[in-house]
């Protein structure tokens, strides 16, 4: 009997065991889910933190900030969207570049837009080396008047030794250049009269761009120089507060300037190019694999981003004839009295741009 209640006794404790495992096995599993969330979001945890690319190497997750000053629905936004796609395609989807256009980041400020990139608040941008040229006046150098004569021209001297030199001031600003993009050449507009000859720009009041350089090749030229914001030049040409003002073309367009500007000079005096940078610091802290990714990504994206400007400049042009804007393309004999007349720019900015990157783009 004593041998009964034990055997009973001790198969009672067996089940009670079974019955409390059973009743904790459900909250465990349920506890379990929060903890597994959590650590698949930690560092440790190479699901989230990393992925493969094609190549089968792994690498980090990151998301990478693109600045740029002009509009998102412009060629300047989708060069920081094909780099990102191409980027991001190369590591599996590990890089993302998310694209603010208009200095959102900066509230609009071009300049403090590159001076994120050089503090590393912003990881990429894109701006023109007249905004560059506030940081060092050497970039101006690309600006110089009729420094370009086509297209080819600036392809040959930009991806040559003179696009070197120049990318060797930008990098020394703590940036890594990427590529070198395009503004374009910038075409003076008015709604006075066509301008065929430098006699036609005298005494035109013009709003330029916010450079030194520009300004004074506008008052050899025998303009009226002055300068604003651009938020403020279509009021100001409808208005009269100003005459004309000069810019590439699609920028022109995107501010509706042919609704108050019936006169355009097509033409090769001034050049603007556009700098596609990085943070050097994050540039030297990846590695030398997705180094060379985004260099390639950066060379691809900038080269592409030119020909989208170039397309973009030659449908604004047949639009603004169809919509009754003139166009004047200089004759030889009157491209040579404007660049004779701007030709002083070349030695009065030679201490400021040095005599060798003025040499570089010129011999």
């Amino acid at each position: 009997m004593k041998k009964f209640l034990a055997l009973a006794l001790a198969l009672v404790m067996v089940m009670a065991l079974a019955a409390c495992g059973g009743n904790t096995s459900a909250p465990a599993a349920s506890s379990s889910a929060p903890a597994a969330s959590s650590s698949s979001s930690a560092p440790a945890a190479s699901s989230s933190s990393s992925a493969p690319a094609a190549s089968g190497t792994t690498f980090e997750k990151m998301t990478w900030k693109f600045a740029c000053s002009a509009t998102d629905n412009t060629c300047w936004a989708d060069m920081g969207r094909q780099f990102g796609k191409m980027v991001s395609d190369a590591t599996g989807g590990a890089v993302t570049v998310e694209v603010y256009a208009a200095d959102q980041l900066t509230s609009g400020n071009q300049t403090e837009g590159i001076q994120g990139v050089i503090d590393g608040t912003i990881d990429l941008s894109a701006h023109s080396n007249i905004i560059y040229s506030s940081f060092d006046k050497r970039l101006n150098v690309v600006s110089l008047p009729f420094l370009f004569d086509s297209f080819e021209d600036v392809d040959k001297k930009l991806d040559g030794d003179a696009g070197k030199a120049v990318g060797k001031v930008v990098e020394d600003m703590g940036l890594h250049l990427l590529g070198i993009a395009e503004n374009g050449f910038r075409h003076p507009t008015n709604n006075k009269h066509a301008i065929e000859k430098m006699s036609d720009m005298q005494g035109l009041k013009i709003r330029v761009a916010g450079s030194d350089l520009l300004k004074r090749e506008y008052d050899l030229w025998g303009a009226s120089v002055t300068t604003a914001n651009w938020s403020e030049v279509y009021t100001g040409l409808q208005t009269g507060t100003y005459d004309g003002q000069e810019n590439p073309l699609p920028t022109a367009d995107g501010g509706s300037i042919s609704d108050v500007n019936k006169y355009v000079t097509y033409w090769t005096g001034v050049y603007d190019c556009i700098f596609f940078t990085m943070n050097g610091e994050l540039y030297n802290s990846l590695s030398p694999e997705l180094q060379k990714i985004v260099d390639e990504a950066g060379q691809k994206a900038a080269q592409q981003q030119r020909q989208l400007e170039r397309q973009g400049d030659q449908e604004v042009l047949a639009k603004w004839k169809a919509a009754g804007v003139t166009v004047t393309e200089l004759t030889p004999e009157a491209a040579a009295e404007f660049k004779q007349a701007a030709q002083a720019c070349y030695s009065e900015f030679a201490p400021a741009l040095t005599q060798e990157l003025i040499d570089a783009f010129t011999k």
